[in-house]
């Protein structure tokens, strides 16, 4: 029938004729047709669900009323409850287990060796804690990483500044001659440390083996494919012999994104020596969670940069040392790493926003003995952090306002200037602030979002920095659910500045991991969280990613406010390390 004859309207396909069926019922035969050219998309003034306010999640009453199930609300008939021992050290292994106190623990039911570390059941969670505190490891750490963290940032830091093993991942223009020529020049280190991810939910998964040899599995995972390789892998059976069941998580950014040597790996694996005798859930203690790794990557960045009389930026040399996370993923890794680039520690600076005529970027790929897996906004957390605050330095070296800067690198990209100049207005940027306060901008075009952050700060009798305000402006095209946005970048952002001021993963002499909760890894509290206003810029662009994008633009902006409010710029991260941030 002519499609003009059709009309749609709530899922529903209905012809004058009578005849009418629902998108679901339509779906199957739909996948065998080839798209057509000549779709129309609906006028926007048509539009009943998207864009509009005040829409409920379908999820959020359970998460609300505390309802909705999390992996950890698991539970199963006869299911035992195992924690895991995991070396102090990077690869240190068990050379010798007494585990005669734990097994005398009520409720302890067995203790098994596992490739990283050593695991104790119990009938309960507590049962399986009070075992593990009884256990006596003597650990061999022959093969273990044993640098500390100095020691880690240090070896970073001399393969930035001496260029050894680096490989050029974008090269524009004459950057060497662009430097030389240059009337201003600034040359700067910005160090980052490793990040853990936190989540409310410590990472865990559970496990069964069913009569009919199917291995089930349930982890709230960010790939059931992964999850699925990881029990098989541990389990010694073929992948179509897993089902995997994915509960709601409990917080991921990018943890529960591992294809091996996790909780799945580990559940599986005591309870495959248990001979499957019992289901299992594998539930990690959160000072566990964060002596296992999966980290952030460490990073250091070296960049000189270049302005002209006039004060333009005239060359741009970002060098990044840092370890590679793309190899750790399985599938994307062959396009993701080429010739020596990861495009997952390059990212934010290989396509970045803005305009340079003279660009030169080289990374270096560090290899360590600490285990490492992305993180919320992968490398433009760390690449963006040294880009926005060597323009930042750059512009009041040459004595340029750092948004007029920006706005002449922005000039052939009008989505970004957009949000520059609407977050400058209404973040008040160019009118006087009261005093004891300052301001710092940065910019981003991260997973084809573009945005732009304005940070407002002051600083106490105490010269303690508070959070006053942040102004963000988004473009990321259509926006489907305004709500749902606007709580995205909201708590993308309290993440990246709790990491910001305070975020570090510290490795003590002989690699001893040192950071195993929050007493030494705190994370951002309501007391400090500032005043947050969201601008969405209206846009018939198709729609792009906004659970990410307020990440890498945080640090920059606040360290840039820091910097003009104190005369002191923090190139090392936590901010806590330079100065007190309430």
């Amino acid at each position: 029938m002519p499609t003009e004859e059709v009309d749609i309207e709530s899922g529903i396909v209905r012809h004058p004729s009578g005849k009418r069926a629902g998108f679901g019922e339509l779906a199957a035969r739909a996948g065998q047709l080839p798209v057509p050219d000549d779709v129309r998309p609906k006028d926007p003034g048509q539009y009943k669900l998207i864009g509009r306010e005040g829409r409920l999640r379908v999820d959020a009453p359970g998460k609300i009323l505390g309802t909705t199930r999390f992996t950890i609300d698991v539970t199963l008939p006869r299911m035992l409850t195992a924690v895991v021992l995991h070396p102090p050290k990077f690869g240190a292994t068990a050379a010798a287990v007494d585990d005669s106190a734990a097994l005398a623990e009520p409720g302890v039911t067995a203790v098994v060796r596992i490739d990283e570390g050593v695991a104790v059941t119990g009938q309960t969670f507590d049962d399986a804690q009070r075992g593990l505190r009884a256990l006596r490891v003597d650990w061999d750490e022959q093969n273990a990483e044993r640098r500390s963290s100095e020691e880690l940032l240090a070896e970073h830091r001399r393969l930035v500044e001496s260029g050894e093993q680096a490989v050029v991942a974008r090269e524009d223009g004459d950057v060497e001659g662009a430097l030389a020529r240059a009337a201003t020049v600034v040359d700067a280190i910005y160090e980052l440390p490793y990040l853990a991810h936190a989540p409310m939910e410590p990472n865990n998964a559970a496990c069964a083996m069913g009569d009919d040899g199917i291995l089930e599995v349930w982890a709230g995972t960010e790939s059931p494919e992964y999850t699925r390789m990881a029990a098989s892998a541990a389990a010694g059976i073929d992948k179509d012999r897993v089902r995997v069941h994915v509960p709601m998580a409990g917080g991921s950014f990018g943890l529960r994104s591992s294809a091996a040597k996790d909780p799945t790996s580990e559940a599986v694996q005591v309870a495959r020596a248990l001979d499957w005798k019992y289901p299992v859930k594998l539930q990690s203690l959160r000072e566990e969670e964060l002596k296992s790794g999966r980290y952030r990557p460490m990073a250091v960045h070296r960049v000189r940069a270049g302005a002209d009389a006039q004060g333009r930026l005239t060359a741009f040399w970002q060098q990044i040392a840092a370890e590679p996370t793309s190899p750790n993923l399985p599938f994307v890794a062959d396009f993701l790493f080429k010739g020596g680039v990861d495009y997952m520690t390059t990212g934010g600076a290989v396509d970045g926003p803005y305009a340079l005529a003279n660009l030169k970027l080289e990374t270096t790929n560090v290899q360590t003995g600490v285990p490492i897996m992305i993180w919320r906004s992968i490398g433009n957390s760390h690449t963006e952090f040294a880009r926005e605050s060597a323009i930042d330095e750059l512009a009041i070296a040459a004595g340029r306002d750092p948004v007029d800067l920006r706005r002449d690198l922005l000039a052939g990209n009008p989505r970004t200037l957009r949000a520059l100049e609407l977050v400058a207005d209404r973040g008040g940027w160019g009118t006087p602030t009261p005093e004891g306060r300052a301001r710092g901008v940065a910019c981003s075009s991260f997973l084809d979002s573009h945005s732009a952050q304005v940070t407002e700060i002051s600083l106490d009798n105490r010269n303690q920095v508070h959070l006053e305000k942040i102004t963000f402006a988004l473009d990321c095209g259509i926006t489907v659910n305004p709500d749902l946005v606007r709580a995205q970048v909201e708590g993308g952002l309290i993440y990246a500045l709790g990491a910001a001021a305070w975020g570090e993963i510290v490795l003590g002499d002989g690699g001893q991991i040192i950071t195993q909760n929050f007493d030494t890894y705190p994370v951002m509290e309501m007391h400090s969280v500032p005043q947050i206003e969201v601008l969405l810029i209206e846009s018939g662009e198709p729609p792009t990613g906004v659970g990410e994008v307020s990440v890498p633009t945080t640090a920059p902006a606040l360290t840039n406010a820091i910097a003009a409010l104190t005369g002191t710029r923090v190139r090392r991260l936590p901010i806590a390390k330079t100065i007190t941030v309430a």
